[in-house]
């Protein structure tokens, strides 16, 4: 009688076949860079459109605007890098003649939001995030391009403030406003939830966020000022438990 005899592998080598098979599957999914897409538009550094270029290079366009001034039409747009960071360019139409924004204070940061201003056909309000967190402060700019080759960026920042809860109390800020005034308030907290409440300059309850907010760590209200004066506002934790640190920012949303 003939006894066949079964080769087995060693634990060893079967780890080392297990391994290797992973890798193979993994490492090139890792490793490939992510292919164009054909609704992506990328450029450099230098605000040149180029669609062949690595990953590593490219800032993907995500904002567009096209203005005219003096005569002449332009665009205004701005891309991420992979980061988060944001460059902003302007150039005429097509990418033509495209120049670097000088701007350091919007330039290469975390951007929440562009927006055209109502008032100003050549003017753009920028929402800058002051960090990457979730409690860091925000800041709104006013970009004014009726003279391209020299723009005006101004803070429109008119409360930015870190605050403490203690014990579920309600904590009190107030600030300058004027009639017809459009501003954000922007309230972030890592540590509670909140809601947040705004009086008048008669100490009449003009606006609140939500109780049934579904982020109730950031809470934001957007509201037309009905006076000049000086208007308070009221910041109140989820429950008589909460308490900890919090950002509160106020912008206006126009220049």
């Amino acid at each position: 009688m003939r006894i066949k005899i079964m080769k087995c592998r060693s634990p060893f080598t079967l780890t080392l076949t297990i391994i290797s098979a992973i890798v193979t599957t993994i490492v090139p999914a890792v490793f490939a860079q992510r292919q164009p897409s054909a609704n992506e538009i990328y450029i450099d550094k230098n605000c040149q459109r180029n669609q062949q270029l690595p990953q590593i290079e490219r800032f993907t366009i995500f904002s567009r605007n096209e203005f005219t001034t003096n005569g002449q039409n332009y665009w205004f747009y701005a891309a991420r890098y992979q980061d988060g960071s944001v460059l902003f360019c302007t150039s005429k139409p097509n990418f033509n003649q495209p120049k670097l924004l000088t701007a350091k204070q919007i330039q290469s940061q975390f951007i929440d939001k562009i927006a055209r201003d109502i008032n100003n056909k050549t003017a753009f309000i920028i929402v800058v995030r002051e960090g990457n967190g979730l409690d860091v402060p925000m800041t709104n700019y006013g970009l004014e391009l009726s003279n391209v080759d020299r723009p005006k960026l101004t803070s429109l920042s008119i409360l930015q403030q870190r605050g403490t809860l203690k014990d579920g109390g309600p904590s009190e800020h107030t600030f300058q406003g004027r009639a017809g005034q459009s501003i954000t308030i922007d309230l972030k907290s890592r540590a509670f939830d909140h809601n947040i409440t705004l009086f008048d300059t008669s100490g009449k309850n003009i606006a609140q966020t939500p109780g049934n907010s579904q982020n109730l760590r950031e809470s934001q209200l957007i509201v037309k000022l009905p006076s000049n004066g000086t208007y308070k506002i009221v910041v109140k934790g989820g429950d008589r438990t909460s308490k900890g640190t919090y950002t509160l920012s106020i912008n206006s949303n126009q220049l």
